[in-house]
């Protein structure tokens, strides 16, 4: 992984994650979403550190060169984190629309917000060229899947 601060950088790719949480995060009210109060203070600390590094990581990754996107590793990427940013969005609808479904309330609905968003760290990983940032997003994800299952 070659870590140079470009404008033409992976952070681009974070820009609608973040807007996504931004926007509508404060929506989500449901305590076993929101809740830190069962997660040990440990854990809140070592999630919170990987969740830095997995946002600001992807400001020293740059994106590749126009002539690099023939290759099929960067076209594999950028459809991983097109259809996982579109189901990590997608995850959020029934939390918001129906909260009271029985899939809202249900171990997976309520978790699927914490773990799909792994598939668009993939694709940010693949189109950066780096190994490393997909297992900090890995344990990043780890870390804030076992938050939420503090909750249920």
């Amino acid at each position: 992984m070659k870590l140079e601060l470009t404008l033409a950088n992976c952070f681009w790719l974070i820009l609608p994650l973040l807007t996504w949480n931004l926007i509508l995060g404060p929506r989500m009210r449901d305590p076993r979403i929101t809740s830190d109060a069962h997660s040990p203070k440990w854990l809140l600390l070592a999630e919170n550190i990987a969740r830095v590094l997995v946002f600001a990581l992807p400001l020293l990754m740059p994106l590749p060169r126009p002539a690099g996107w023939q290759s099929a590793l960067l076209q594999a990427g950028l459809v991983v984190y097109v259809l996982g940013t579109l189901i990590y969005f997608g995850s959020w609808l029934p939390l918001l629309w129906a909260p009271v479904s029985a899939w809202s309330n249900s171990p997976a609905g309520l978790l699927a917000p914490r773990l799909t968003p792994y598939l668009s760290f993939l694709g940010i990983a693949l189109l950066g060229s780096s190994w490393l940032y997909g297992v900090i997003a890995a344990v990043f994800i780890c870390l804030h899947t076992w938050h939420g299952v503090q909750n249920l």
